[in-house]
């Protein structure tokens, strides 16, 4: 047995602990929790274990933490996360009180024990051990912590350029821990991920809603209205999205990364009860629409009467959310202009508004073959087994390290595939915990050498 399963064997109820503590102290981020008692419990946890130097960084909303932790050497690798969570949402719904954490059948349950708690419990335990098996870093490490990623992360990239030229002028790599692992199990080393563009749409046909039978064919349903603007966006028949140049910047054939692909898992009846469907596109396919392919997604839509019986009104306003994710080169403000030029005219009649709720580019790191190999090797030394892909489906604010830090970035996930973050009983596996604090020692150990 290593030294340092030894060491977390020996101290893992006091981990244990940190965790619970960590998951129950309420950080939901639109509910405007204060989140004091969170930034304290990280400020204490930082300066304690890992006797690092802490900033807090206020911003226009919610404060980031910066925890430097000096090596050896000038190299500095930064680490990322967020202490930030989703709402509990329905407690019906939920098996467990939804902020507090609970082991069960080897899982452990709470708001945001996945996504992000978990995660950056296990990094800032990681570097612990090595510490305390070692004595000092090799190498530097930054921990920048957000507390606004499930808002969009809308203050990161203005921190992190006023903190570009002072606390992270030496960093030259960044390792985002967050998301998922892949469906069968196994740890993930990801290159790029999708970016996110989300806006709302409002139609108006009046100034209050009016009885059908009174102002039918004189008044206009704003639902239906809302039905003929998605409608010039939005291709139902060939589903391609209209919006002028949204596919500009969009991968050709040849710049898919193919071979990874090919690497990947693939079990195409599991992946169906998973997602509730009959069939998916074979494994090639489901990839490239996953990696390589925008989306152009209805959230919801609210309009009118919902309630039981009927209720004969015409609408006189209908809303919908819409969000994108993006890939390649697109470009956010390419996409505005195209649909507010689509809309010009109902924009300036004030028949339809738009409010932009999203705005996080793609990003793609060109890391090189021995760096993604010092990754791969660290993770596998971890867990057993590693998978490289080219892009996470999802979004995380990457590239606020790549287009304004200036450095290559890599996505290492340590939650379980259905953590069901962001929903009615998210959690966390014991294993994977256990998983992320290895491969956090591990990086610690390897990544230099």
């Amino acid at each position: 047995m290593s030294e340092e399963i030894e060491f977390i064997d020996r101290h893992y109820s006091e981990f244990e602990k940190l965790l619970t503590e960590f998951v129950e102290t309420r950080s939901v981020s639109n509910e405007d929790d204060d989140m004091t008692n969170c930034i304290n419990f990280l400020k204490r946890i930082f300066e304690r274990l890992l006797d690092a130097q802490v900033s807090v960084i206020e911003t226009a909303g919610l404060p980031s933490l910066v925890a430097q932790i000096k090596g050896t050497t000038d190299r500095t690798v930064l680490l990322y996360g967020h202490y930030d969570t989703m709402p509990g949402g329905d407690r019906s719904l939920w098996d467990t009180d939804p902020f507090k954490l609970i082991l069960k059948d080897g899982r452990y349950f709470g708001r945001g024990v996945g996504d992000n708690k978990g995660q950056l419990m296990a990094q800032i335990l990681g570097i612990y051990i090595y510490k305390q098996l070692h004595g000092e870093l090799p190498f530097n490490i930054t921990f920048l912590v957000e507390g606004e990623e499930e808002r969009g992360s809308v203050n990161l990239g203005s921190t992190v350029a006023k903190l570009r030229d002072s606390l992270l002028k030496q960093v030259e790599l960044a390792v985002v821990v967050d998301g998922s692992i892949n469906q069968d199990g196994e740890h993930v080393v990801r290159l790029g991920n999708r970016g996110l563009f989300g806006f709302e749409l409002t139609a108006h046909t009046g100034q209050n809603d009016n009885h059908s039978g009174n102002a039918g064919n004189i008044m206009t349903s704003a639902a239906i209205k809302l039905i003929e603007v998605l409608r010039r966006l939005y291709d139902f028949d060939t589903k391609k999205v209209l919006i002028p140049n949204f596919y500009q910047g969009v991968p050709i054939k040849n710049e898919i990364k193919l071979d990874l692909l090919d690497k990947l898992p693939y079990d195409k009846k599991q992946i169906c009860a998973q997602l509730g469907l009959s069939t998916i596109p074979d494994k090639i396919e489901f990839y490239e629409r996953l990696m390589y392919r925008p989306t152009f997604n209805i959230a919801g839509i609210e309009s009118g009467y919902t309630g039981k019986g009927l209720k004969t009104i015409i609408p006189h306003q209908a809303t919908v959310k819409i969000d994108c994710r993006l890939v390649g080169h697109q470009n956010i403000e390419t996409l505005k202009k195209g649909l507010e030029d689509v809309l010009a005219n109902e924009i300036q009649n004030k028949e339809v508004s738009i409010n932009y709720l999203g705005s996080i580019p793609p990003s793609t790191s060109d890391l090189s073959k021995s760096l993604i190999t010092t990754f791969t090797s660290i993770v596998e030394q971890a867990t057993g087994s590693v998978v490289v892909e080219p892009v996470m489906a999802g979004t995380v604010p990457n590239y606020v390290w790549t287009d304004i830090l200036k450095v290559p970035v890599v996505t290492i996930p340590y939650a379980n595939y259905d953590q069901h973050n962001h929903a009615p009983n998210e959690n966390m596996t014991k294993k994977d915990f256990v998983d992320g604090i290895r491969i956090s020692y591990e990086l610690a150990d390897r990544m230099f050498k």
